[in-house]
């Protein structure tokens, strides 16, 4: 079985050393054959023949003999006998928890000394959910319960309302699993010396709409998300727990707890636009509930040494504040300044938006979207004089031309790339116009940015952060890229590119998930040296990145936690990792995995990314440590240089 596991991570090429010469070969596979003896029978008509007689020499001294039929210089095995004893395979290990922050590190000036920079006379209030509130005005609590009047849930009902003290993390919970098989012979000898950096920020991802729960608590307004939370979920027997999800909102104490016990020293995630300011809207009231929320996390990150990165809106924007609406920079803004003014002191990285590349509804969203994000970087450097790193992220699953050899299918590979990031990438980068494979498309709800935006867009972005899932093919559609993109009603249009993950001779290129990630780490260089060559920025960060194993969910819980798949993914996407940074000289400068647990995935409680389970059966919502947690520890730990 283990020859047979080597040959099948061989042929998956994760983290593999592959041998530069027939010698070097030869030698890996004379240690391989160290590991097992096995019978060797000759086959004659189809009949297994009476194995071939050997020397009695031990193993170390076997010869080596030619293949007649390959060349290939084979070990002649020694079968013995020897006396027979089980041998203990594992030991007990514990995570190593991380030390507490002897100081702080400051990366911009206190709330106090920077508070001059918000408009004056603001009202800093709470919100209290009351459908029949009566108190008038244009933003009192009936206004408040207005905005939710639209939307529905099942249930609103909260297993607990206050904040929960952690508790220590049992030490029966932070022994590591069994180790995994090493695809490189002496523990990972192919990428011996490829280290990172001491002060390289790696950890786990979240974000709020998707793990706080507690939707209507404490003030918090509707989000674009909550149309969809109003779903019911067959994996929580039909029951709609979107109010509710992991409940990180009270329970993020005992999140980072653990996350520190276990050792992961740096926690991404985001801050819900509607906590701090519930209307949205520029000049409406602040909500100073979600303002002291979100202080006591990152103080609680601080105190259990994490440290945090936060993304200013994942998604969640307000309910009737849509990229479409010319209003967005400006409230985007008021909303990111009252957050960078208070926090931008203890936080070393911000994101300003996630994957808006793919959450638009027109092209001509982009440029919101980009005037939003500029306006926000420029005062975090200009006016704030933060001295930390700011940037944005964006989706990408790469494209690869089906056929390498066809040039149509690598100018849908091409096409495919600059509509999802060089319509971001070109004027953040390079201070470029969108890609002309995109203007040039009939009828796209598009025009040429003005060169005073393109001045005013460029260099927004301290490096590159994407989320680089998984890679697909990309091939032309069957009446070809020209045909559709002069055709509105194709429907391959705008794009105008077949994708699949289906090679030509029919092979899927990796192990399929529950959804649309495939375990495609042979791809992963290609993905960093596209985006490397073609925006050239100072660095590249992995902000999300993980897998979700096919109907994981209804498994076993002891299966769900032997996570072997989802384990498998990270380790082999890490081992990459290295080699882009070693062998192909590209400079990765964060990688954070999701999900710091499972979640919900916009309406889906059924497709599981978290390296913790949540038991969403019980009212305290306890979470479980997955094996890939602890070997996505393991990884980083015996990778990251010491701190001097």
């Amino acid at each position: 079985m283990r020859l047979f596991l080597a040959s099948l991570l061989l042929f998956l090429g994760g983290g593999i050393c592959w041998p530069a010469s027939t010698e070097t070969e030869t030698e890996t596979e004379t240690e391989t054959e160290t590991e097992t003896v096995a019978v060797v029978s000759q086959i004659t008509d189809g009949q297994p023949q009476a194995p071939t007689a050997f020397s009695s020499t031990s193993l170390n001294s076997a010869t080596l003999t030619s293949s007649p039929a390959s060349n290939t210089i084979c070990q002649t095995p020694s079968f013995r006998y020897s006396s027979f004893s089980y041998t203990q395979e594992t030991s007990n290990r514990y995570a190593t928890p991380l030390p507490t922050f002897t100081s702080t590190k400051t990366y911009a000036q206190p709330f106090d000394i920077v508070s001059s920079l918000l408009p004056t006379g603001l009202t800093y209030t709470s919100y209290s959910l009351n459908p029949s509130a009566t108190q008038a005005g244009q933003y009192g609590e009936s206004a408040y319960a207005a905005l939710w009047a639209t939307i529905s849930y099942s249930s609103t009902i909260l297993p607990f309302s206050t904040t929960v003290s952690p508790t220590p993390v049992p030490t029966s919970e932070l022994v590591f699993p069994p180790a995994l098989y090493q695809p490189c012979l002496s523990s990972s000898s192919c990428l011996d010396g490829y280290c990172l950096p001491a002060d390289f920020p790696w950890g786990v991802a979240s974000s709020a709409w998707q793990i706080e729960g507690g939707l209507m608590l404490e003030g918090r307004g509707p989000s674009q998300l909550d149309t969809i939370g109003a779903l019911p979920q067959p994996a929580i027997g039909g029951a709609n727990d979107s109010v509710v999800t992991d409940l990180q909102y009270l329970l993020y104490k005992q999140d980072i707890a653990r996350l520190a016990a276990i050792g992961i020293p740096y926690y991404s995630f985001s801050i819900s636009w509607t906590r701090i300011v519930p209307f949205g809207e520029v000049d409406s009231p602040i909500n100073q509930p979600g303002l002291d929320h979100y202080e006591d996390v990152i103080n609680t990150c601080l105190e259990y040494g994490v440290t945090p990165v936060i993304t200013l809106a994942h998604g969640d924007q307000p309910l009737h504040l849509q990229f479409n609406d010319t209003r967005f920079p400006d409230a985007f803004l008021y909303f990111s300044k009252q957050v960078l003014t208070r926090f931008a002191d203890r936080v070393p990285i911000w994101v300003t938006l996630n994957e808006p590349n793919i959450n638009f509804q027109n092209y001509a969203d982009n440029h919101n979207i980009l005037m939003g994000h500029a306006m926000v970087y420029k005062f975090y450097k200009e006016e704030l004089r933060g001295t930390g790193k700011i940037t944005l992220k964006f989706a990408n699953n790469i494209a690869i031309p089906q056929d390498p050899t066809n040039s149509s299918h690598i100018e849908a590979a091409l096409r495919y790339q600059d509509f999802i990031l060089g319509i971001e990438g070109n004027p953040l980068f390079l201070g470029k116009d969108y890609p002309e494979t995109v203007l040039s498309t009939a009828g796209i709800n598009l025009t040429s940015l003005s060169a005073s935006d393109l001045a005013y867009f460029n260099g927004t972005v301290d490096f590159l952060s994407i989320d680089p899932y998984t890679a697909q093919f990309a091939l032309p559609p069957p009446n070809g890229i020209a045909a559709c993109a002069a055709n509105r009603s194709d429907p391959y249009y705008p794009t105008c590119v077949v994708t699949a993950n289906v090679q030509a001779n029919g092979w899927l290129n990796g192990d399929e998930s529950y959804a649309y990630a495939y375990l495609t780490p042979q791809y992963f260089r290609q993905h960093m040296g596209y985006l490397w060559d073609t925006f050239q920025p100072s660095g590249i960060a992995i902000t999300e990145f993980g897998f979700n194993p096919y109907m994981e969910y209804i498994r076993p819980i002891n299966a769900q936690r032997y996570d072997f798949e989802r384990t498998t993914y990270y380790q082999q996407f890490l081992s990459e990792m290295l080699k882009c940074i070693y062998v192909d000289g590209i400079n990765i400068v964060a990688a954070f995995g999701w999900s710091i647990m499972d979640n919900n995935e916009f309406g889906s409680y059924e497709q599981q990314y978290g390296m913790q389970l949540v038991n969403r059966t019980s009212p305290g919502l306890e979470r479980t440590y997955k094996r890939t947690m602890f070997d996505y520890v393991d990884f980083f730990h015996s990778r990251v240089q010491k701190q001097e």
